[in-house]
């Protein structure tokens, strides 16, 4: 197989030039008008741009973050206390944009880790390859990850559910007109036929591979061993010492400060800064300093989660499938050697063995079953002294939305850049605490949503859920959507006063396409074109999917082709860029 070097084909080509020569003139111009837009990611994050993720984080090894030699309140170790994916990815987000630091994670291997398959959101895509460094290739071959273009939801009153997608921000052939063709919002967007076809955006085009994957915003799946295997692998090589040992007890010095910690077997640990990485047991955090915790059960009533691992026979969907059960919901995370399964519920309103049978019944064959247990909220601060908390052991919600390693690293980015050199300088505990706070307050209100709307089942817990499930953070926006919907296509001006009345963290293309695909009554806006508008868009559309390929023959693509990761990237008009411009998103 051959392929294209870089972004230039033979004769001065793109991919994309060499792609659109297959189409009809018709088609071609369809496509166009959907690239026609500033690339970018959508579903950006208020305040976060590419300029954040790498060009202020390679000059974070600068002199002022670096403590002077003589200087006796210095900052040089730093104890990450758990291991993990936030263990492991806060060791190595440390010990790369600060090298100098002494880097030591204490783990026991007695405490296993979850492992199940984990699904993220596009923003990890960026993090991990520019802002931890790790190479593409290097992921493919040792963790095998797949893509999620998206989720697909068997939710809300309509029987084939809806496709929640990566690219809801661009609108490339449009929800208005979807909604009047065929009453869904399925099809709105090129990512959602692409969902909807199992495809994904790859081409083989005389005897050449061709990629439109830097126009489409992906995840990964992950195996979550695999992933901590790997993470723990690339560690080691970059200098993070490793301590195996259970902890004990962690004893404080002064006010919010802890003094050492101690391990099961005797030894005392010193470190001039701590994270607390143990999870749910938020030994330092919740447990030595005493942190109060803010429960989300009034909004998010699952407290657990059975799971397994179902044959899928080398079929890779190309996104993460939420299916609406009796007292909760099941995701399905395709990986190459499986479907990893887990029913989140609520134990109020279910046994352990009642989920067990539902879930078996659901998806005859489903093996390795094991129960997981979680609390949903947040502590009132993520930084207490010489402790920041990271991960579980600072705020967990659930599942839904695969919100979990995109609040690790945004913790793990906010630590490498507000972590002082020295405790004689001021700190940034207080914006640290309110914006981390905010940002998980915003994931609660975004799913709670999604539970208050689902009229898929009428059993006891979805009619309680729909009753009871507290949406008030996200009331001014409701209000909002019912009088005019799409919010996207609202007067900037007052969706600017909007956000400020209703901080959302998944912008509102997000929560126009949860409500919007659940059909929540709403006056919808007139189209500003004709309807054979929208039809050539999705024929354009059509034609694209029509030709890509199967996910598992794309992924062999960039497993073996590095100038097809390369484009992803470094090309300039690549959602994933290194130098795009506009917002970073996450969804």
């Amino acid at each position: 197989m051959q392929h294209w070097s870089g972004a230039m084909g033979p004769g001065g080509q793109t991919p994309l030039d060499v792609l659109l020569e297959t189409l009809t003139e018709q088609e071609s111009a369809g496509v166009k008008a959907w690239l026609g837009g500033t690339p970018g990611w959508p579903g950006a994050p208020a305040g976060v741009s590419p300029k954040a993720l790498t060009e202020h984080h390679e000059k974070v090894e600068s002199d002022r973050f670096r403590p002077s030699d003589d200087d006796p309140r210095a900052i040089r170790s730093i104890g990450v206390i758990g291991g993990g994916t936030a263990g492991y990815m806060t060791a190595l987000a440390l010990k790369t944009k600060r090298p100098w630091l002494d880097v030591t994670l204490v783990e026991s291997k007695e405490i296993p880790i979850i492992g199940v398959g984990e699904a993220t959101v596009s923003y990890m895509v960026m993090f991990l390859h520019h802002f931890l460094g790790i190479d593409p290739m290097e992921l493919y071959r040792k963790v095998e990850p797949t893509w999620k273009l998206g989720i697909k939801f068997d939710w809300g009153p309509d029987p084939d559910g809806f496709m929640a997608t990566f690219d809801w921000h661009h609108h490339s052939i449009g929800a208005l007109g979807a909604l009047e063709a065929e009453n869904t919002v399925n099809g709105f967007t090129v990512q959602s036929l692409m969902m909807m076809a199992d495809r994904a955006g790859v081409y083989e085009i005389d005897g050449k591979y061709v990629s439109l994957m830097k126009y489409l915003p992906f995840a990964y799946h992950l195996d979550n061993a695999r992933f901590v295997a790997f993470l723990t692998e690339l560690a080691e090589q970059r200098g993070v010492r490793h301590v195996e040992a259970r902890l004990d007890d962690v004893v404080l010095g002064d006010d919010e400060w802890v003094d050492h910690v101690r391990t099961t077997d005797g030894r005392e640990l010193r470190y001039d800064f701590y994270v607390d990485c143990t999870g749910f047991r938020s030994m330092l955090l919740g447990k030595a300093l005493d942190t109060p915790f803010h429960s989300y059960a009034g909004s998010l009533f699952t407290d657990s989660a059975v799971t397994g691992n179902l044959e899928n026979g080398g079929h890779l969907k190309p996104y993460t499938t939420a299916t609406t059960m009796n007292a909760g919901w099941c995701w399905n995370i395709p990986t190459p050697q499986s479907d990893h399964l887990g029913y989140v519920y609520s134990s109020s309103a279910l046994s352990d063995d009642e989920a067990h049978k539902e879930l078996t019944e659901r998806f005859p064959g489903i093996e390795g079953l094991r129960q997981v247990r979680f609390r949903s909220g947040r502590h009132d601060k993520a930084w207490r002294g010489n402790v920041m908390a990271i991960g579980n052991s600072y705020a967990f919600v659930e599942p839904l939305e695969s919100t979990g390693l995109l609040m690790i690293a945004l913790a793990v980015q906010t630590l490498t850049s507000v972590l002082p050199a020295s405790w004689s300088d001021e700190q940034a505990r207080d914006v640290v605490n309110i914006g981390l706070g905010q940002r998980w307050d915003a994931i609660r209100w975004f799913l709670a949503i999604h539970y208050k709307f689902n009229t898929r089942l009428d059993t006891e817990f979805w009619k309680d859920v729909r009753e009871r499930c507290d949406i008030s953070g996200f009331q001014p926006l409701l209000a909002l959507y019912q009088n005019g919907a799409p919010l996207t296509r609202r007067d900037p001006y007052i969706l600017d006063l909007a956000l400020g009345a209703a901080p959302t963290f998944f912008g509102l293309a997000g929560i126009d396409n949860i409500l919007l695909g659940q059909k929540v009554p709403a006056r919808l806006l007139q189209r500003a074109e004709p309807i054979e508008d929208w039809w050539a868009r999705r024929k354009a559309g059509d034609a694209l999917v029509s030709r890509a390929l199967t996910q598992s023959r794309a992924l062999e693509a960039f497993r073996t082709d590095p100038e097809l990761n390369a484009q992803l990237l470094n090309d300039l008009d690549s959602w994933a860029g290194r130098h795009i411009a506009g917002y970073i998103g996450m969804l």
